[in-house]
């Protein structure tokens, strides 16, 4: 019996700070996430965008890893 080489959890590189967000690669998928804050309103919002090939693929929830650059090494 074979197993999928997918992969339900990123691994997320080191963090690249940048002016009001903050950029992470998965060194499994090339998925970023994308944690941004602004201040709006009197208040801070924060929220999480995942992109993939500089497509929004999620907010919130992370979309599952699917361990694609570890598939073309095997």
């Amino acid at each position: 019996m074979t197993q999928a080489m997918t992969s339900a959890r990123h691994r997320w590189g080191d963090k690249a700070r940048l002016p009001h967000k903050t950029e992470q690669q998965c060194s499994r998928c090339e998925m970023v996430k994308t944690t941004r804050h602004e201040h709006e309103g009197g208040l801070d919002v924060y929220w999480t965008e995942y992109w993939r090939d500089l497509e929004l693929v999620g907010r919130e929830k992370t979309p599952p890893c699917d361990a694609r650059l570890e598939m073309a090494e095997a």
